[in-house]
């Protein structure tokens, strides 16, 4: 992603399938595509500078080692 935002695990109710999805700034995924959030991550600056400084890529893949797929499955369910 260029920039702040988001990054998305969605269920799309229309094509009744998973997506992975971003939303710039402010935007709530819902509002933008209709898709139903999952999972969500903040790439925003303040959420990983003060620990990965620039290194977004870093941060994102440190992530999936804390994500609770239990509940992300809950909420697929």
């Amino acid at each position: 992603m260029q920039g702040s935002g988001w990054a998305w695990l969605a269920y799309d109710p229309y094509t009744k399938s998973l997506r992975i999805c971003e939303t710039k700034d402010q935007d709530l995924l819902e509002n933008v595509t209709g898709a139903k959030p999952l999972l969500t991550i903040d790439v925003w600056e303040h959420a990983y500078y003060l620990d990965y400084f620039n290194m977004r890529k870093d941060y994102a893949k440190e992530i999936f080692k804390v994500v609770n797929w239990k509940n992300v499955e809950e909420r697929l369910e």
